[in-house]
């Protein structure tokens, strides 16, 4: 979002909180780029503010009001004792809205958790664990919502074949005269069609569940005295969806020795540990709350997330970066190619990943 926060538009969205710019402390909180998020302390109350990006969410009352259900949900759980996690707290405004609309904008006000920290990435296997367990724990207390009640944030957000038509309709049109120079990915991509008619298949069976679809470890809150997770955060892309998308893009955030951008993919290699970590983490969490084709869909699910991804990045730098925001003109090409990398490193351990996810199976 480009438009700059002011003091004076921060004083009128805080007025709406019981608060003032001069009567509090605010700082940037987080790294995210979509929302803006803001800490706002002051003697009487802490609380983060954010302002939602409508050009990414054009529907800004579906994300709060999604969230709103997904935390009512899981303190209702907590309360059954059936969620051991806690829920992040939407704040009513003076008017007793959770969304306040200021000058066009949409804002809302969460609680504050204290003495916690996010990680960045996955230094241990114990973390690979807890991360996995904490999303399956997420899902498998949210297995007996109604996930057609969520509104869908992002249509076609982990539909592969959409995805696809998106590249090729980028190849036709070719806007930043680039498909020279990566025609060789292009034949790659339209070469995984078996794997995508699999993946088509396999998703015409599985059950809707109320699936996170950005499962990183950064969108976890841990307790700094346990230094364990307390709570899952970041709902605004949740609704209804397949576990395989949530457990791949844990694998794909976690089980590659190199980062998301690096370019030197010749030496990147799968942690097998991590993944067997996160496999283990996930379906044990789950207990009986997912199914035996649930568990085959993850073997599917670890390598889809990095291929479509690939596929989006590659797709955004025919289409000249209007989506993902670049360091520079080959950014995108050089992430399609590490996550084309890393979707070819898990094919070639097909055996492997179907050994650890079978074994797990046969424990439940």
């Amino acid at each position: 979002m480009t438009e700059e926060i002011t003091d004076n538009i921060l004083n009128g969205v805080l007025e709406f909180y019981h608060c003032h710019v001069d009567a509090c402390q605010i700082s940037r909180l987080g790294n995210g780029h979509i929302n803006d998020t803001f800490l706002v302390k002051s003697s009487a109350q802490n609380f983060v503010l954010q302002r939602i990006n409508a050009e990414v969410f054009p529907d800004p009352m579906a994300v709060i009001n999604n969230a709103e259900l997904i935390n009512q949900h899981l303190a209702n759980a907590r309360q059954q004792g059936r969620y051991p996690l806690s829920s992040m707290k939407q704040r009513a405004n003076i008017n007793n809205e959770l969304a306040t609309l200021y000058q066009g904008q949409y804002w809302r006000a969460v609680d504050y958790v204290d003495n916690c920290f996010t990680l960045e990435s996955v230094s241990n296997l114990e973390q690979a664990k807890q991360v996995a367990s904490s999303f399956a724990q997420f899902s498998a207390a949210m297995s007996n919502f109604p996930a057609e009640k969520l509104a869908e944030i992002i249509p076609n957000f982990h539909n592969i074949g959409f995805r696809m038509l998106q590249l090729n309709e980028a190849i036709k049109q070719d806007k930043a005269k680039r498909l020279a120079s990566c025609e060789s990915w292009v034949s790659f991509c339209h070469n995984q069609q078996r794997f995508i008619d699999e993946v088509t298949r396999i998703t015409l069976k599985l059950p809707l569940n109320v699936t996170h679809n950005d499962t990183k470890i950064n969108n976890l809150l841990f307790d700094k005295s346990t230094e364990r997770p307390i709570t899952v955060i970041d709902l605004d892309t949740c609704m209804s969806g397949y576990l395989m998308h949530d457990f791949g893009d844990m694998v794909r955030t976690c089980c590659s020795t190199l980062a998301e951008d690096a370019t030197n993919v010749d030496e990147m290699a799968l942690k097998k540990e991590v993944f067997a970590a996160l496999a283990q983490g996930y379906i044990d969490s789950f207990g009986e709350n997912i199914s035996t084709l649930e568990k085959q869909s993850l073997i599917i699910g670890a390598k889809l997330l990095p291929f479509m991804i690939g596929v989006r990045f590659l797709t955004d730098y025919l289409d000249g970066d209007n989506y993902f925001s670049i360091k520079h003109p080959q950014h995108n090409l050089e992430r399609a190619i590490n996550q084309f990398t890393l979707y070819q490193l898990l094919c070639q351990n097909h055996d492997f990943i179907t050994a650890t996810i079978t074994n797990l199976n046969s424990d439940h």
